[in-house]
């Protein structure tokens, strides 16, 4: 479904005022085309459709940026390739957490006392925890990089910060949330977790 660029730019007016008729017409024409995209990245038609959903709920809450977008097609689905890349990301920091809970269940079997063992979601409670009680330019930053896969300079230029303010502000947060890693004992989860952030 291509529609005229002309249509397609006071489509985009509509839905950045907030129509829900325009979004749902918006919904349908990019639809095809997320899946698409998102189904190649992580292989699976199933997750597609979630990360889908949870593009177009990203979209509707931004919805006001359209208007000051050149192409707002492309941040469209640019927002479903973050939703896809992060997604893979998460699974490979599953994978790593799985294959650690393994080690140390092996460790253990063998007589080594295995007091780094933690659960995975007890894992994330901590990141999320630290990421929470950061400053909130940290925080924001932490979020577009780690969350959004956002570059170091699309950072910079969208927050309007210099790109060495930026890197700064993105080495505290990790500090930050290293530290509080730390405190809980768990180093060695310190070492599996970091090297994905």
């Amino acid at each position: 479904m291509t529609l005229p660029s002309s249509y397609q730019h006071d489509l985009y007016l509509r839905v950045a005022s907030g129509n829900e008729c325009a979004f749902r017409e918006l919904f349908e024409l990019y639809v095809p085309r997320l899946q698409a995209m998102i189904t190649r990245i992580t292989g699976s038609a199933t997750v597609a459709d979630d990360l889908v959903q949870e593009a177009f709920l990203k979209i509707w809450v931004a919805r006001d940026q359209m208007t000051n977008l050149h192409n707002p097609g492309a941040w469209i689905m640019k927002i479903g390739f973050y939703q896809a890349l992060n997604f893979q990301r998460r699974q490979k920091l599953h994978q790593q957490v799985i294959r650690e809970v393994h080690y140390n269940h092996e460790e253990k079997l063998h007589g080594i006392t295995g007091n780094e063992t933690i659960d995975f979601q007890q894992l994330l409670h901590l990141v999320n925890k630290a990421v929470q009680s950061l400053p909130e330019k940290q925080k924001q930053i932490y979020r577009m990089s780690r969350e959004q896969g956002l570059t170091i300079s699309e950072i910079a230029a969208e927050m309007n910060l210099a790109v060495s303010t930026v890197k700064n502000l993105l080495v505290m947060a990790l500090k930050s949330i290293r530290e509080t890693l730390q405190q809980s004992g768990h180093l060695g989860w310190l070492i599996a977790f970091f090297h994905l952030l």
